[in-house]
């Protein structure tokens, strides 16, 4: 009895042990060496930081970034008083009707073909957009890790982003 209670403990270890090295390679190795916060080796980051060509838009794409960093990113927190404060001052609020509806048809565009490979990308990138020293919003995203909250399924890679258009406005 003794023994078999040894033997399941050890293949228990081993399971364990195992699930945590599939844990580990969540990330394909292939994606790390271009997984950096420089958008020079970082493709999916320089596209990222790419502005819209609409003033509207381009406070959608920083909203949408932010939100995708700040939530989707492992650790990862928005900074809504920073968030707030970038809303009132770039004119958020003023953004209505037909306006609103081009410059997030614009966002949503740049966004619909959103996948893991794209957010590990942008989470290893996210300091880099928005962190103390951040090329689009300094200090929005505080806690990042620089990696996915979500588990990789090379089955179904594609990520459903909601649409901007559905975030509350007002």
């Amino acid at each position: 009895m003794i023994k078999t209670i040894k033997r399941i403990s050890v293949l228990g270890l081993v399971l364990v042990l195992s699930a945590w090295s599939c844990l580990a390679e969540d990330i394909p190795a292939s994606w790390r060496k271009t997984m950096s916060n420089d958008p020079s080796t970082n493709w999916y980051l320089s596209e990222a930081m790419k502005r819209m060509p609409d003033a509207d838009a381009e406070i959608l794409r920083i909203y949408k970034l932010g939100g995708i960093i700040g939530t989707m990113c492992k650790d990862a927190k928005v900074n809504t008083a920073t968030g707030n404060l970038f809303l009132k001052t770039a004119g958020y609020g003023k953004i209505t009707g037909d306006k609103y509806r081009e410059a997030a048809f614009l966002v949503d565009d740049r966004f619909k073909f959103f996948n893991y490979r794209t957010l590990a990308h942008l989470c290893a990138g996210g300091d880099y957009m928005f962190g103390p020293q951040g090329h689009l919003l300094p200090n929005l995203v505080i806690g990042n890790k620089g990696i996915p909250n979500l588990s990789y399924d090379p089955r179904n890679p594609f990520i459903i982003l909601p649409s901007i258009s559905t975030a509350p406005h007002g």
